[in-house]
């Protein structure tokens, strides 16, 4: 019995050991900062969760798309009808990254399945698509240097209800 009172009594020391209060340890040495995680912090921004839905429409051009935002992640629909051009029609997958869309733009025309890199800027409500020089690789059509894509009124594209 004395064996199971010692095991009981050093197994409630051993425990009373692990636990610490950590409000109480002071650090005085400055390099010893540990960075706090604050992921569950009500002051972090809540990610953003939509389907949204833009147009743009300029003479006998349009084009259509559909986005769905899950955090950073997006996907969504995309089709180009420009008057005199064959039309394309596709997915787009990529991210959202602060106010700045990069996406993989798959899509059909003239029967070939192609692969080209989107870029859309979002400013006061609506979308910029980027455009710049391009070039090949593995088999995607992609921004020669991402930093000089220029965002005017190229290709607009305004929100609108989604059907």
């Amino acid at each position: 019995m004395n064996k199971h009172i010692l095991f009981l009594a050093g197994l409630a020391i051993m425990m009373a050991s692990c636990t610490s209060n950590q409000s109480e340890k002071k650090v005085s040495d400055s390099s010893a900062m540990v960075a706090l995680d604050t992921t569950f912090s009500a002051t972090n921004k809540a990610a953003e969760h939509s389907i949204t839905c833009y147009e743009y429409l300029k003479n006998k051009d349009t084009a259509t798309m559909q986005l769905r935002i899950d955090g950073e992640e997006l996907t969504g629909f995309l089709d180009y009808k420009f008057a005199e051009k064959d039309a394309n029609k596709g997915t787009l997958a990529g991210e959202m990254k602060g106010d700045t869309i990069i996406a993989d733009y798959t899509f059909d025309s003239e029967g070939l399945r192609s692969v080209r890199e989107l870029v859309l800027l979002k400013k006061d409500g609506k979308l910029y698509e980027g455009y710049g020089p391009v070039k090949e690789d593995k088999g995607k059509m992609v921004f020669i240097d991402r930093s000089k894509l220029k965002f005017d009124n190229h290709v607009v594209f305004s929100s609108k209800p989604c059907q």
